[in-house]
């Protein structure tokens, strides 16, 4: 994506825009998490055929933020909702302030019919919208485990003992967590996944396809980690881990739940947050729950904190009314 610069109100300026400038701009940047790096936009790119990369570099008052952000076509394009990174990760500009915020609201407006913007966690300060700009503000939680430095550490200060002898136990009974990038792989990993989504009760917004996660694959580099569980050389399990930033986060996770006596999460997570200190990396982050109070419970048993959000959503009134035909033809 390439561009001239252009100004706009309150100083806001559009710079001239290019992959290794945008990653010079997260890099040097505290809070940056890898959903805003431009490795994670290739994935998106390369995967979603209808998104359209709308990211940008501005400035205001000498002072130069990263945004990311991809148009979601449907219908022909009649409808079109800007997103700060995608499917439903951080975003928002950084560094994330008061001026950066109300600027990438403005050019998101001007851009599309709606839009999403998701907050950052690891921002320094939470800003305020304007209350005219007719947006709505809602609240996300995350889960934040802050690395000790050691794996003892963790193993003996964090972990309760009831985790650490089903480790143990289970390690004894022949269950394994390796790191994989064979094709194979990612093939058990997607069908637990298919498995797994028959199970929810409510259908979910996207369906993520298997391209995904094959592109993370072949995209990712080092960034990007697949962990699989076995049994008896039966795949009972697998997660994604992305890390940038001495941040690991865990991006997806399936399991067998025919295998759920096995503990295959325990065992995967436990072997993430291990390598994640011995990489050197400082937080994992175990992202948000969706309000469902056992994920919940299980992150808090290794340790993490919740850490709160925002998000801020519009709704153009072609969204508005298919929404409301949906409502209708449900009744």
């Amino acid at each position: 994506m390439t561009g001239s610069s252009t100004t706009g109100k309150g100083g806001f300026r559009i710079m001239p825009f290019d992959d290794a400038h945008f990653d010079e701009i997260v890099s040097d940047c505290p809070e940056a998490t890898f959903y805003h790096t431009r490795c994670w936009a290739r994935i998106l790119l390369d995967t979603f055929p209808q998104l359209e990369d709308r990211s940008i570099i501005f400035s205001i008052d000498d002072c130069e933020y990263a945004l990311p952000a991809f148009s979601w076509k449907r219908l022909g394009g009649l409808l079109k909702t800007t997103h700060s990174s995608f499917p439903f990760l951080y975003g928002a500009p950084l560094p994330l302030n008061d001026l950066s915020l109300a600027a990438a609201l403005g050019y998101l407006k001007e851009e599309s019919q709606s839009l999403v913007v998701v907050g950052n966690p690891f921002a320094a300060s939470r800003p305020e919208t304007d209350q005219s700009a007719q947006l709505v503000n809602t609240e996300e939680a995350t889960h934040l485990l802050a690395l000790p430095d050691t794996t003892e550490a963790f193993w003996n200060d964090v972990l309760t003992s009831r985790k650490r002898n089903d480790i143990r136990r289970l390690t004894k009974k022949g269950v394994r967590v390796e790191r994989s990038t064979n094709e194979s792989d990612v093939t058990a990993f997607y069908d637990l996944y298919l498995k797994r989504k028959l199970t929810w009760s409510q259908a979910p917004g996207l369906i993520y396809p298997r391209r995904l996660y094959d592109v993370m694959i072949a995209h990712g580099g080092d960034a990007v980690r697949l962990y699989m569980v076995r049994f008896e050389d039966r795949v009972i399990g697998g997660t994604f881990v992305c890390q940038f930033n001495g941040i690991s986060h865990y991006q997806a996770g399936y399991y067998d739940h025919d295998a759920g006596r096995l503990r295959p999460n325990v065992l995967a997570q436990n072997q993430i947050i291990q390598d994640a200190i011995e990489e050197g990396n400082r937080i994992y982050d175990m992202l948000p729950s969706a309000g469902i109070p056992s994920v919940v419970k299980f992150k808090e048993s290794f340790g993490a904190s919740e850490v709160t959000f925002d998000r801020w959503e519009q709704m153009g009134r072609l969204h508005r009314f298919q929404k409301w035909v949906r409502g209708q033809i449900r009744r």
